[in-house]
Formats: C-alpha cells, structure tokens, sequence
C-alpha cells in the first residue's frame, strides 16, 4: 500500500498544474454544495423559530364563564396539536393596550371593547394541518372567531419547498460537476502512463495492482478539493463572526454553522474521488 501511496503522490506532483488547478476547481464546487446546505440548514432552523411564534388566536364570546372556557382549553389540549395555550382575559388585553397607545382614547370609548382570547401555538410538524385544525376550533361552542397568519404561514411554506428544490438541482449539478473534474483529471493522467501502464500487464501485474494509484490519485484530488472548501468556509464564517461585518449586517451573526462538516466533507471528498475513478479507469483489457 504504501509504495502504491508514493506513486500516486509521485504521479500527482509529476502533473502538479494539472492537479492544482482540479484542486481549485474541485474545492470551489465543494464550497457551493456546502454553501446550498448551508442555506437550507439555517432556512429549517428560522422557518422553525418563526413557526413556534406563530399562534391561532382564539377570540372567545362574551359573557363565556370561566368553566366554559376551561372546557374550551381542555378541548384544544385533546387535539394535540399544540406545544403552549395560553388564555388572556380582555382586562389583561386592554392592560397591554394602555401600553401600546395613549390611554386617553380608551377612556373616550367608555368600555372595554376587547374579547377574551385563548393564544394557542402550533406545533411546527401540525402546520401544514392548520386549516383543518381552525376549523375544528370554530366549531367549539363558544368560540366567536379565529384568526392566525395565513399568509406568513403560507409563504413560509411555499419559500421552503421551492428552496429544498432548487437546492436539489443545483446539489445533483455541482456533484456531478465534481465527479467529471476528477474523472478527466485521472483519465489524463493514466493516458500518460500508458506506456507504464502496457509494461506492467506484460510483467503480470494485476487489474487492481494497476488501479490501485489511480485511485489514491483520485481520492487524494478529492481530499484536497475539500480541505480547500474546508479552508474557504472557516475563513467566511470568522469573517461573519468578526464585530466589522456584524455592524453592518446584524442578522448575519444569527447563521447556524454545524462543526461535522468539517470532518465529514473530507471524507465526502475521499470517496467521491476514488468513486470518480473508479469510473475513469474503466475495465482494464488485456490483449
């Protein structure tokens, strides 16, 4: 193994513009793949937050008693469907109102013209139910009127499923962009040994023995196309950290970064290698 290593790195510093320039290409189609997993990372992550905040408001009749709207709670706790409900009386809502603007317009209108609500948060995997699940709530007795943010929820939806897509597409292109790089590289290096290659069949060498540098070749190529993308990555994400960017655009400093890719890129890179020389190489004949 060790003197198939040595001629593989031999084979690679021998072609070594070649090998640094697939290097590069390779690395750059790495460091879009991530970028796209990156982005589809932190859209869950923030769809998610969003959606926990998002709550049906549950605007009750007047003169409902406080066993009613018990009954009303432990009907909706039954569904589910629900990780917190909180019940707000109209005193307590008008109390935030007289926060929220002057109080004097209040004391104009002589009354309190809010309604008891119950706020109920949905669970984030119930959300694609929501319409199916106000309706349930306005057929409680009780219950005068239902309102949530159809349109937030909507597009949230919509933007996340057009996104996963995308992200599909571009992912399956950029892989297959890498695996040409790497097979067009090997390919031209085993054109050039050919001459080695036709001495070792007639000396006996195997299929495999003679395969076996071509495709370390490929997997170090791989391997180094991702540390590069590896290097790139850890240097934007300290640049997105730093107090200079951060005073500019304050929502950057709320990406999500998971320290796996690291390690599991590399290897990533390994196999995709070899994989791709694998096909490069094809069936070795001999005549």
């Amino acid at each position: 193994m060790k003197m198939h290593v040595q001629s593989a790195i031999k084979g690679l510093w021998f072609n070594r513009w070649s090998t640094l320039l697939a290097i590069v290409s390779i690395g750059i189609c790495f460091f879009i793949l991530t970028g796209v997993f990156l982005l589809l990372y932190n859209l869950e992550i923030f769809t998610k937050k969003l959606s926990e905040k998002a709550a049906i408001v549950i605007y009750l009749k007047d003169n409902t008693t406080e066993a009613e709207t018990s009954s009303i709670i432990s009907e909706l706790k039954k569904m589910g469907v629900f990780s917190r409900i909180q019940y707000i009386s109209k005193d307590e809502a008008l109390k935030e109102m007289r926060n929220l603007i002057d109080s004097q317009l209040i004391e104009l209108i002589g009354y309190n013209p809010l309604s008891d609500t119950v706020e109920a948060f949905i669970k984030e995997e119930n959300l694609q139910n929501i319409n199916e699940i106000t309706k349930r709530i306005k057929a409680l007795q009780m219950v005068d009127d239902v309102y949530y943010p159809a349109k937030i929820i909507t597009g949230l939806k919509t933007v996340r499923v057009t996104l996963r897509n995308l992200a599909v597409v571009v992912a399956f292109l950029i892989s297959i962009a890498i695996l040409f790089i790497i097979y067009a590289t090997v390919k031209s290096f085993y054109w050039k040994k050919t001459e080695e290659v036709e001495i070792l069949k007639l000396l006996g060498a195997t299929p495999s023995y003679i395969r076996l540098p071509f495709l370390i070749e490929g997997g170090i190529l791989g391997l180094g196309g991702s540390l590069f993308a590896v290097v790139l990555m850890i240097l934007i994400y300290f640049s997105l950290q730093s107090k200079e960017i951060s005073a500019y655009m304050p929502a950057i400093t709320q990406i999500a970064f998971p320290f796996e890719t690291f390690y599991t890129l590399p290897v990533f890179g390994i196999v995709f290698g070899m994989l791709s020389s694998f096909f490069a190489l094809g069936r070795i004949k001999y005549q």
